[in-house]
């Protein structure tokens, strides 16, 4: 997602929000607000487009195996890339006749709405999405038969995480929300845009 850049429109702007001002008659305190607007609006534009582009995450370099099994408590096998889809992490969870598993799931995202478009989709589906605050930039749950799904927003990216056999879906979301939240701190976020330096009173 590349950001829109305004490098070299800034002044112009300015400077044609003033002469507007001026020609209209307005006063100088008017002028001066609509001037210092418009900078405002510039050095926010400038800052968007200083900011580091967001980054594809990989979703089996998240959390390792010993993160996860010190979180869930019993063994976790280390992470396996599906040969299909290298965006797709499994991990195994306790003895194999346990059956337990974590899958992470990561994707870019291209849209400004892709959390919402998501939430639409599941409720086309006939799944009913529930918000997950704190979590990321935007998390919410989406439950599937036999499956804890926790999808999360964060920098650019998708990340879901479905968990399934570990334990009831009480137990089982504590764990995807801590496993989330470990992966998520050792992240680096795209930095946001600083607010302008207020104007020094004249």
């Amino acid at each position: 997602m590349k950001p829109l850049r305004y490098h070299g429109k800034g002044a112009a702007l300015v400077a044609g929000l003033v002469l507007l001002a001026a020609c209209g008659g307005q006063d100088e305190e008017a002028a001066a607000a609509a001037a210092q607007a418009a900078a405002d609006s510039a050095a926010a534009a400038e800052a968007a487009a200083a900011a580091p582009l967001p980054v594809e995450l990989d979703a089996c370099g998240l959390i390792t195996a010993a993160e996860a099994q010190q979180i869930i408590g019993v063994e976790v096998g280390e992470p396996t890339r599906d040969a299909n889809d290298p965006n797709v992490c499994k991990y195994s969870v306790g003895p194999a006749s346990m059956g337990g598993q974590f899958n992470i799931v990561t994707r870019m995202v291209y849209s400004m709405n892709a959390s919402e478009e998501l939430v639409q989709q599941y409720k086309d589906s006939g799944i009913t999405t529930t918000e997950a605050a704190g979590i990321g930039e935007r998390s919410f749950w989406a439950p599937q038969q036999n499956m804890t799904q926790l999808n999360t927003f964060f920098s650019g990216n998708h990340i879901m995480l479905t968990m399934a056999y570990v334990g009831p879906d009480a137990k089982q979301r504590t764990l995807v929300e801590k496993l989330m939240q470990t992966a998520l701190a050792k992240q680096q976020p795209a930095a946001a845009p600083q607010e302008p330096a207020p104007a020094p009173q004249q």
